[in-house]
């Protein structure tokens, strides 16, 4: 006979089983405990080996648009950007099982009030961060609102064992064939491409209201698969959905997408001290498991302190960096998306004459290595050329649409304001990546200095910004040629009565120069 635990056992063990156990590698065995919403983190062999060339996912890979450096398998490396979420919800329709559940409006209602809350709690969480870009859920609720017609009836099956069953069906209503995995895969990476998101996966529910205990039968409620160490991202949370579990819903869907996105447990038995996960490969030290000190432990959404957790908005910072949000530098921009754009074969010009500037550079988006896999992943793209008069002001875009890509060849020319500079840059679509910041003026400012006495005149003018490439500088009084070197200034004597033409020239550091800038004509008069 099952044991009934007291709702203050359901309170601290509520927390899915999805710790990052490694030793858990047996197969589907040893279920007996039901600890907290199922047993430790799966997994099993079979159809959860890791994709490969060689392994159960035979399909080839979807090319996706963005993000940049993700394949099939990087359908949440790290939570940022645009996230589509896919809310389904199962009713079995008595073919193969006798049907137990039906979905009510009211209780469909409440659980996409439940997704879009646990969504919300998480873009909330950005904003009190305040980082720069963007961080927005989209929930798809065509499947919730109608739920899917399955053969099964879920909740009296295995979870982990079976949901292939009615997981299947769906997929393959959707027109998608294969081992369940392979189609998760492609659905939820098509789902990607078709809403120009970055990032998707599926929440799948099940009605577990006239259950005797609410749980699938093999002991678990609710979890992910927890895929991140092996290098590919988890594509879907699982859920058994109860009234009498109702007031849990919202945090533990917060939960559960924290480790879609690659945080760890952090409560007994699911927590190791030790363990790594993220995109960074954070180490888990606010869980207990092996802690040196267990008194710094904080309260967070990922350990028994869920309820406080979500209801005081906070989680522990080790949590927060697995799935993405380290900001090293203090610049409010997470690490994965401060990667600068990187600049080659550039080359630029400067005609002194009437201050026209032209470059031409390729500019390519940087990405943040992976601790998962080999594969760097990121949001920016290489989307606007900008540019201001002066070095302050508000920033211009030349192109009329982003470019969205991750590596662009860029050609302009631009007029330089008369005696000033102007400044360009290229970012990405958020302004969280960026190349330097060029700071273009050409030679203004021309002075000549007479001393009639002396027979002698000092010119000077202000140099090109270092930003041009010019390196030195070339002096010619009439047909007279002399060398500046990097001074700007220069005296020369001797200079005979009569009016005289002034020019200077710019020396770039391959020996090319620019044309001659005319700087004037002055008249020496011997007293």
């Amino acid at each position: 006979m099952k044991r009934i635990r007291t709702i203050l056992y359901a309170m601290i063990l509520f927390s899915c089983a999805v710790a990052f156990a490694q030793g858990n590698r047996g197969g589907f065995g040893n279920f007996g405990n039901r600890n907290g919403f199922g047993g430790g983190r799966g997994f099993g062999g079979g159809q959860w080996n890791r994709p490969s060339g060689a392994g159960a996912v035979v399909q080839p890979e979807t090319k996706l648009k963005r993000p940049f450096g993700a394949g099939q398998y990087d359908t949440s490396a790290f939570m940022a950007g645009e996230i589509r979420v896919n809310l389904v919800l199962f009713e079995c329709d008595g073919r193969i099982d006798a049907k137990s559940e039906t979905w009510s409006k009211d209780e469909i209602a409440k659980v996409i009030g439940h997704v879009k809350k646990a969504c919300a709690w998480w873009e909330e969480m950005w904003k009190r961060k305040n980082y720069i870009g963007k961080l927005h859920f989209t929930v798809d609720v065509e499947h919730a609102e109608t739920p899917f017609r399955t053969s099964y009836e879920p909740i009296t099956h295995g979870a982990y064992r079976d949901d292939r069953l009615w997981i299947g069906e769906f997929l393959n209503a959707q027109g998608y064939s294969g081992d369940k995995t392979g189609m998760l895969y492609r659905y939820t990476a098509d789902t990607i491409e078709k809403h120009n998101a970055d990032f998707a996966f599926n929440i799948f529910v099940v009605k577990a209201d006239n259950d005797r205990d609410h749980y699938f039968s093999d002991n678990y409620r609710s979890y992910t698969l927890g895929r991140q160490h092996e290098g590919v991202s988890d594509t879907y949370i699982l859920v058994a959905y109860s009234k009498a579990y109702d007031w849990y819903s919202s945090q533990s869907f917060a939960h559960e997408m924290a480790h879609i996105f690659g945080a760890a447990d952090e409560y007994p038995g699911q927590g190791r001290y030790t363990d790594r996960a993220g995109y960074y490969g954070v180490q888990n030290t606010n869980a207990p498991d092996g802690n040196p000190d267990r008194n710094s432990i904080v309260p967070s959404l990922m350990n028994s302190s869920i309820s406080t957790a979500f209801e005081r908005h906070v989680t522990s910072p080790q949590s927060l960096e697995m799935v993405g949000w380290r900001d090293s530098d203090g610049d409010r921009i997470i690490d994965v998306l401060d990667a600068p754009i990187e600049v080659t074969d550039f080359s630029s010009r400067l005609k002194l004459s009437d201050s026209s500037y032209e470059f031409t550079g390729t500019f390519t988006v940087q990405k943040v290595p992976n601790y998962n896999n080999t594969k760097a992943i990121t949001l920016n793209s290489v989307d606007r050329l900008l540019y201001r008069n002066g070095e302050s002001g508000e920033w211009k875009q030349v192109n009329d649409k982003d470019w969205g890509e991750e590596s662009r060849t860029i050609s302009h020319q631009f007029k330089l304001p008369k005696n000033s500079v102007l400044q360009w840059k290229v970012v990405d679509s958020d302004g969280t990546a960026e190349s330097k910041t060029y700071t273009i003026g050409g030679v203004r400012d021309p002075k000549a200095g007479i001393n009639r006495r002396t027979q002698s005149a000092k010119f000077s003018f202000t140099p090109a910004t270092p930003d041009t490439g010019i390196v030195k500088y070339r002096l010619r009084v009439d047909d007279k040629v002399c060398e500046l070197g990097e001074q700007s200034t220069y005296t020369l004597s001797g200079i005979s009565n009569g009016r005289h033409t002034w020019a200077v020239q710019g020396v770039y550091s391959d020996g090319s120069v620019t044309d001659w800038l005319p700087c004037g004509t002055f008249t020496m008069q011997a007293n």
